[in-house]
């Protein structure tokens, strides 16, 4: 078998085979870390053989999508495992957009006392306090976040993890 010597592979080839390695150990999720990290040093190893014979790219095109790949292997596993990387993403684009969401609310809001001459708005969404103030010379919002505030987030960010984690393979 011809192997291939990692200082010999071209920027392309390792482009091609670190983007494979990663699409992979994300399909790996459901599996063990530290059998996740041999898996993933075997088959770097193996396609770095197989490319001394046929070249990167066939050897890459060899080992199939990395889903299926990832799921030859856990089907090995006697029973899955949750996602937490998933879950932890997802909770976060869900507080994001939560984030969003209020700010576009608050431009809106200053955009429309700019346009009524200006002015301070005071308001108390989910117990908070928010005072919108737009004028001549100023712009501003301030904000206090309430217990309220804090359990919407706590629990979208929950849900969300819960959900994208699959936390319910946990159980036996």
């Amino acid at each position: 078998m011809n192997d291939v010597d990692r200082s010999t592979l071209t920027r392309t080839d390792r482009l091609r085979l670190g983007w494979y390695l990663q699409r992979l150990s994300w399909a790996l999720q459901d599996y063990p870390r530290r059998e996740r990290r041999a898996a993933l040093r075997q088959v770097r190893q193996d396609t770095l053989a197989a490319a001394g014979d046929v070249g990167m790219r066939t050897a890459v095109d060899e080992l199939g999508h990395p889903r299926a790949l990832a799921e030859r292997y856990v089907a090995q596993l006697d029973r899955p495992l949750p996602r937490w990387t998933s879950g932890a993403v997802a909770a976060a684009l869900a507080c994001g957009a939560l984030l969003y969401l209020g700010m576009a609310y608050t431009t809106g809001t200053l955009h429309t006392l700019e346009a009524l001459g200006g002015g301070t708005l005071t308001t108390y969404p989910l117990g908070g306090e928010v005072v919108f103030t737009a004028d001549d010379r100023t712009f501003a919002v301030e904000s206090t976040l309430s217990w309220q505030g804090g359990l919407l987030f706590a629990a979208v960010a929950g849900v969300a993890f819960a959900l994208a984690s699959r936390v319910w393979r946990v159980l036996p």
